[in-house]
């Protein structure tokens, strides 16, 4: 049996002891929330959903859950650096849900690097074919101190 830490407990076990960006550890946990109400809404469409994600923030879970929304239908969950950066093509032919399953989403920290393609609104695109009727709820999860 090996014995092993993550990359954050190896930090927190050095010495001299070093500080981590706030949130990673004894984080606050915080949440925005947002619904829309799609009524034959076309793709390719954004929707803006949620609050402002304050820069410096970890990404920790992003949840959407959603009516059966059409035949064809797909949701990406990103922002406007990465439209897929949380979700990616998430078939919402039927009613259901899903959490961050891209690696990369999964504690991501918003940066704000580039004005002109802000990655601190998270935005669902809807795509695949046909239109979007139903309702789209997004939850998002993130450490900020």
């Amino acid at each position: 049996m090996s014995a092993v830490k993550g990359a954050n407990r190896t930090i927190l076990d050095t010495e001299p002891r070093v500080k981590l960006d706030a949130g990673l550890v004894d984080g606050r946990v915080k949440v925005t929330h947002d619904t829309y109400e799609a009524s034959t809404l076309a793709n390719p469409s954004t929707i803006d959903m949620g609050g402002l994600i304050p820069t410096n923030a970890f990404v920790l879970y992003v949840l959407l859950t959603f009516d059966a929304l059409g035949g064809s239908v797909t949701l990406d969950v990103g922002d406007d650096e990465d439209p897929n950066r949380y979700l990616n093509a998430v078939d919402a032919s039927s009613a259901g849900g899903s959490i961050v399953p891209l690696v990369d989403g999964q504690g991501y920290q918003v940066d704000m690097t580039t004005a002109s393609t802000p990655d601190n609104q998270l935005v669902v695109t809807v795509g695949g074919s046909g239109t979007a009727t139903g309702t789209i709820k997004l939850s998002i999860i993130y450490t900020h101190d």
